[in-house]
């Protein structure tokens, strides 16, 4: 596993709302504690300690219940807005026109982007993102910014 994956892992669990965290928790939780009570009964000179497994067992479950914690409160708006640029680039290349309401944006990227966390992702990203209007509707929208690279440009 390389650093990179381990920071997309990261991002997943920042992104996550509460419920997606706690449904994910339930699941993994088990596994991660009889991991955990796997390696405490494999050493000997714990046996005659049942309430010290049990105690150590505690402190990384209370460690990891805050891990998550903290990784959701110490998310900072400048790392929320990086995400959301890979994420709503990602998204507008995926369609066709490059363009898409901020509607849309909500409905298939992340529901809890708001208009002005969106405007503000443009304003702080004008090399990638502008605004526009849908057609339909006549929302505010985001578009990918065209940029000529230097070899079709002609040549003098």
């Amino acid at each position: 596993m390389n650093i990179k994956e381990v920071r997309s892992m990261v991002d997943m669990i920042r992104d996550a709302d509460s419920k997606e965290l706690i449904i994910v928790s339930l699941f993994l939780l088990p596994l991660l504690l009889g991991a955990w009570l796997g390696f405490l009964n494999s050493l000997d000179f714990l046996d005659q300690h049942d309430g010290l497994k049990f105690m150590i067992v505690f402190i990384l479950l209370i460690l990891y219940v805050g891990g998550l914690i903290y990784m959701k409160i110490a998310d900072t708006q400048k790392d929320k807005l990086k995400r959301a640029r890979y994420h709503v680039e990602t998204r507008l290349k995926k369609r066709g026109g490059h363009r898409a309401s901020f509607d849309a944006i909500r409905n298939e990227v992340n529901e809890t982007y708001s208009d002005d966390f969106l405007k503000k992702l443009i304003e702080l990203n004008p090399e990638i993102f502008g605004t526009c209007t849908i057609k339909k509707g006549k929302k505010p929208g985001i578009t990918l910014v065209t940029v000529e690279s230097e070899d079709t440009q002609p040549v003098a």
